[in-house]
């Protein structure tokens, strides 16, 4: 079952969302084979390829420990709406099964300084 979380985030920021997957007794999953999408729409309705951003990601440094680092850098929020969106994260394992782990509202804050040197 998916768990619901809002995020806040600043436009032109740069972060990353530690997600960690664990089974019923707390134990990581290993991700060994796993492909993570993390997508943020204007509107659920909207297209993929109408998103905020979308990050797909299969490259997981230590998948045993069931962790995966989702990457927002500064490219995928500059210059969009500020405005609070929809998300999810979702993943498709080795056999093909696809879940959702993740969703709730991003929360886009416009930035105040335009630019860091």
């Amino acid at each position: 079952m998916a768990t619901y979380a809002d995020l806040n985030f600043d436009e032109g920021d740069d972060n990353t969302y530690a997600v960690t997957l664990t089974d019923a007794a707390g134990d990581p999953v290993d991700i060994t084979g796993y492909t993570f999408y993390f997508t943020v729409k204007y509107n659920k309705n909207d297209s993929d390829d109408q998103a905020v951003f979308k990050i797909t990601d299969s490259t997981i440094a230590a998948p045993t420990t069931g962790v995966i680092n989702l990457e927002v850098v500064r490219a995928d929020t500059v210059g969009k709406r500020p405005g609070i969106y929809p998300y999810d994260i979702k993943y498709k394992d080795a056999s093909g099964d696809i879940k959702t782990i993740l969703y709730g509202n991003y929360n886009l804050r416009q930035a105040v300084t335009d630019e860091v040197a």
